[in-house]
């Protein structure tokens, strides 16, 4: 009796001392599952590159540029309130600049991974897009000007 157990248990359809077969695929489809654990989704890992924010005035002025022309301003009031996304003056004083470049760079996942981002969009209402910004060519001039108009 404990052998015929044991076989049922390791999924055999019958056993005897000479030949142990498996249960056939209706037996195993129609076995009890256990149900599956589900992992918590892994933590996205945003490169942030390491550079010293510019105070050269050239430097600023291309940040002003990449900063239009990636549309910041059509969401984003630098100095007068809030627009659709809150207004970006100071806010390299508000916030750390790793946090700053994270979310310049994969808003989308900040949106979904920190708290801070989400907070964010819960005030607003609007997630922020995904603009593509150059870690390299473009960020930089972004957060040099960010800096400018600081006060």
């Amino acid at each position: 009796m404990k052998r015929v157990l044991l076989c049922a248990a390791l999924g055999f359809a019958a056993c005897d001392d000479k030949k142990n077969e498996p249960a056939t695929l209706a037996e195993k489809a129609s076995a009890p599952v256990a149900p599956a654990v589900e992992a918590p989704p892994a933590k996205t890992d945003i490169v942030v590159p390491d550079f010293t924010v510019s105070t050269a005035p050239a430097d600023i002025a291309r940040g002003q540029e990449v900063y239009a022309a990636k549309g910041c301003n059509a969401c984003h009031k630098i100095g007068g309130g809030r627009l659709v996304g809150p207004d970006l003056k100071g806010v390299t004083a508000r916030r750390d600049e790793a946090w700053l470049k994270k979310m310049i760079l994969r808003p989308d996942v900040m949106i979904k991974e920190d708290e801070a981002a989400k907070k964010l969009f819960v005030e607003h209402l609007t997630p922020m897009p995904n603009q593509g910004v150059d870690p390299k060519t473009e960020l930089p001039f972004i957060l040099a000007y960010l800096k400018s108009v600081e006060n």
